[in-house]
Formats: C-alpha cells, structure tokens, sequence
C-alpha cells in the first residue's frame, strides 16, 4: 500500500536508508552516509512538519511503501522539483516482491520524464533504474564520495486513451 509520508515514519526510514546507502557503497566509510543520514533525516522532519503545521507545499513528495494490514513503512520514493527522483529504497525483507517498481510507478505518474543521479559503484540501483527506463545521460565526478555520480533520465509515455 502507498501512502503519504507521515512524521512517524522518519525515524525507520532513516535507519533503513542509511543501512541500504553504506551495504550500496561500500567503498565510502559509514561516517561520510551518517552525516548524509542525518540531513536526510533534518530534510524530512522539516518537511513534514512544514505540510503539518503550515500547509505548505515543500516542494517534495514522499510516498511511503507498507505491508497490507501494516503501518510500517517498508520502502519509500522522493521526487523533488515534480521531476528528480531523490531517493528510493526497498526494506531488504521486501525487496524483488515488486515494491520498487510500485513505488516507480508512483513516481512516474503524471509526469513526462524523470531523472536522477546513482554513484557508480551502486551496480543494483543503476539496474533497477534502468529496468524501469532510466538512461545515463551525464557522469560527473563526486570529489566526495570519490567516484563518477552517474545522471540519468527517463521518458515517460503517456498510454493512449481508448
């Protein structure tokens, strides 16, 4: 089931994210993704309380992936500028049941094309985002992470009303 980001989910997304981001990149100590985990985690609680309290658009949407009968958040996508897919992940006990391609979906939906940017030493996101139509369009060199961060871009068709 996909729902909203809700303030409740931040905390296990963040310890899942982090946990996928440090077994993805293996060759970049766990303190460069802890400090990329805490501004992840900043980002999201600002966020939220943002759309919470003010009403505001934060310019992000999040979806949350959970189990059907379950509040647990088990995987997430976030699309910044309505076009740039800023990050996806999948918990590993629910990964290749077709949550990913759910939450692509998700963001795929109602846009013409998507991009984003994987590191080249995450081999399974670069595959996952091309089985879903991303191609590379772009490397430049991250000097902190140490390696190519390889953009990519995805045309969307829009199926033909019958």
């Amino acid at each position: 089931m996909l729902r909203p980001l809700q303030e409740a989910d931040i905390e296990r997304l963040s310890q899942l994210w982090l946990h996928l981001a440090c077994g993805s990149h293996p060759s970049l100590p766990v303190r460069f993704w802890t400090l990329q985990g805490r501004a992840f985690r900043r980002q999201l609680v600002t966020q939220c309380r943002n759309q919470r309290l003010l009403g505001e658009s934060t310019g992000s949407n999040h979806w949350v992936y959970t189990r059907a009968g379950s509040n647990i958040a088990e995987g997430m996508v976030t699309i910044t500028d309505n076009v740039l897919i800023q990050t996806i992940f999948v918990s590993p006990a629910v990964q290749r049941c077709g949550v990913g391609s759910e939450l692509m979906a998700q963001a795929k939906f109602g846009r013409l094309q998507l991009e984003t940017r994987v590191l080249e030493e995450n081999l399974h996101g670069r595959y996952f985002l091309q089985q879903h139509g991303f191609t590379e369009t772009e490397r430049r060199f991250s000097t902190d992470a140490g390696q190519h961060e390889i953009w990519m871009n995805c045309k969307i068709s829009i199926p033909a009303v019958a």
